[in-house]
Parts: C-alpha cells; sequence; structure tokens
C-alpha cells in the first residue's frame, strides 16, 4: 500500500471499500467486511472523514457516506499539492496507484448511470454527484439559486466555489433579489467577486439548476423540495436549451456586488493583461508575455470580468472602454 505517506493505510482503505460496498453498513458490519475489530474501524472512520474520504449523512449524523473514489483521491492528492508541496515524482506515483485502485473500486462498485439520463434519489446523492461534476468541471460551472442559501449554506459554498475559483474555472451564479437585503448574502458576494466569480440576481427563478462546462445539466426533480432527488442530463439538445435559457437570465440580470473600479484601483499585472487583451492576444501569448500560467491569466480574466461588470471577453472590451480603462 502507497498511501501511509498520504495519511491513508491499508486498513483505512478496507474499511472505505467496505462502506462502498454497502452504503448502509454500521460499525460492527464494516469491522466484520473489513476483517477487523470496531475499534480499529471506529478510528478508520474518524482518518477518513479527516481526509474527505467520508461525510457525515445530511440526515442521520451517527451515519457515514462515502465520496466517490475520483473526488476522494483527487481532494487527498490536491491537498497535497497545495499545502505540502511534494517531490512531482513521489505525486505521481501516488496518482497512478490512485488510478489503480479507483478503478478496482469502480468495477465493484455498482453504477448509477442510465446513458445520457441519470436520477439521484436523496439530498446525499445529489451532494455527492455535485461535488464530483465540480470537480471534473475544466472551464465553466453556471448556476440558478431560487431560494436563498442560510449562512451554513453560504460558508459551504466558499469552500465549493473556492476550490473552482482558485483553478480557475469561470463560475457565475444568479439569486432572488431578496440577496440584496441578506447581510450574509452580501457578505459571500463580496468574497465571491473579490475571488473572480460573477453573481448576479433576477426574478422568478424557476429551479434550482447547475450547467457544467455547458455539457452536463443538474436541475432538482421537483423545484420545491430535494425529496424528491435530481436529474442529471449530458443530452447536448437539453444542455443547449438549458444554457441558453440561463443566458437570457443572466443577460437581463443585476450585478450583485460592487460598482466598476476605477484605473487606478487596477493592479498593474491588471492593466498589461487588458493591453494584451485588446490587442487580441490569445491565453497562451498573454502567459507568456506576463510570465504566468495559463491558468492564471484566465483567472485575472474572470476577476477583471467581474470588476467590469462583464459576462464575457467581449463584454469585458466594450465595459473596459467605458470605464476608460483602454483606449477605444
Amino acid at each position: 500500500m502507497m498511501f501511509e505517506p498520504l495519511g491513508i493505510g491499508a486498513r483505512d482503505i478496507a474499511v472505505y471499500r467496505a462502506l462502498l460496498a454497502d452504503p448502509d453498513a454500521g460499525e460492527s458490519d464494516l469491522a466484520v467486511i473489513a476483517g477487523a475489530d470496531e475499534q480499529d474501524v471506529s478510528g478508520s472512520l474518524s482518518v477518513l472523514e479527516e481526509r474527505g474520504f467520508l461525510r457525515r449523512s445530511h440526515t442521520a449524523a451517527d451515519r457515514f457516506h462515502a465520496e466517490p473514489p475520483q473526488v476522494a483521491f483527487e481532494r487527498l492528492l490536491g491537498d497535497e499539492e497545495r499545502d505540502l508541496h511534494r517531490a512531482q515524482e513521489r505525486l505521481s506515483l501516488w496518482r497512478a496507484k490512485a488510478a489503480e485502485l479507483v478503478d478496482d473500486l469502480n468495477r465493484s462498485s455498482p453504477s448509477s448511470t442510465y446513458g445520457e439520463f441519470e436520477r439521484l434519489v436523496g439530498v446525499d446523492d445529489i451532494v455527492t454527484r455535485m461535488r464530483a461534476l465540480a470537480r471534473a468541471a475544466k472551464v465553466s460551472v453556471d448556476s440558478i439559486v431560487p431560494n436563498l442559501p442560510a449562512k451554513h449554506g453560504l460558508d459551504q459554498a466558499r469552500v465549493d466555489d473556492g476550490e473552482l475559483l482558485d483553478r480557475g474555472i469561470a463560475v457565475r451564479a444568479i439569486y432572488q433579489p431578496e440577496a440584496r437585503q441578506n447581510e450574509d448574502a452580501l457578505d459571500f458576494a463580496r468574497w465571491f467577486s473579490a475571488k473572480g466569480g460573477q453573481i448576479r440576481t433576477a426574478l422568478d427563478l424557476p429551479n434550482r439548476l447547475v450547467l457544467f462546462d455547458r455539457d452536463v445539466a443538474l436541475f432538482l426533480s421537483d423545484p420545491l423540495t430535494t425529496r424528491q432527488g435530481a436529474i442529471v442530463l449530458n443530452t447536448p439538445g437539453a444542455v443547449t436549451t438549458l444554457q441558453a435559457y440561463f443566458e437570457l437570465l443572466w443577460s437581463s440580470a443585476e450585478e450583485l456586488g460592487l460598482p466598476a473600479a476605477d484605473y487606478e484601483d487596477l493592479k498593474p499585472e491588471e492593466r498589461d493583461l487588458l493591453k494584451l487583451l485588446s490587442r487580441g492576444d490569445k491565453d497562451e501569448a498573454i502567459a507568456r508575455s506576463l510570465g504566468v500560467s495559463i491558468r492564471t491569466v484566465r483567472r485575472m480574466t474572470n476577476n477583471l470580468s467581474t470588476k467590469a461588470g462583464a459576462s464575457s471577453r467581449f463584454e469585458l472590451g466594450v465595459k473596459a472602454v467605458a470605464h476608460g480603462w483602454v483606449d477605444a
């Protein structure tokens, strides 16, 4: 077993495998399946929860829900990349071993996906699938949030959206206008905008909807409750229609956040980026000119779009001229 340096031992993997095989198993059942005593199982559950392989059920605090192998191992390795800066050779080895184990676990775990349509049952399944889709996102995540989350929901959104924005993913969200009267929501909006996200408000939002990379859509089966589960679609025609609906709402929505910054408030690197964008340079060329990564270029562009109140690069160019940031 290659994961002891990461805090995960062979017994922990055995307990995790057992919970994947039987999600309803209690500690005594897991002990039988994993071939360990209950005290060791209890310790492994604590380790797995701490390392992000498990989380407590939304419906029963004494029960655990196993994260999908892809999500669990990506989080485990991602934390080491960010926080410990392990040597690249060791990191590559862990990734290879994790991929082997993920394949093994997937082969032993039943799939709930049927072609281009997937039905999720229960809050735990919705949260798990949404996090997995977010982890897999490469370009954008757009969401409609018809019900204003409570403070703990906004706190969790800081974690989830923060991971996306740190990866350079373009994140947009539409909330109900009541968010403008809620101090927790306004505080979240200020944080969200500062991180590079874009957030607006619009009336009559019909249903919770999340669009990943314009390829996959997740929405509630019943707009009034999560108890009826959710639907995941990747049918191009349906997703394109839902994305067009989001863009229609977005175009008429009002920004929730700070007014456009003055040119003097822009950082020197942001001013340089604007000049390169106005010249028509591609991300790769801009990255070379600024001496940064392509991901950093995209994150800086998202930040500038937020400051300008723009939803696309074209609109950023228009608004940059309107704000006097660049010459017409």
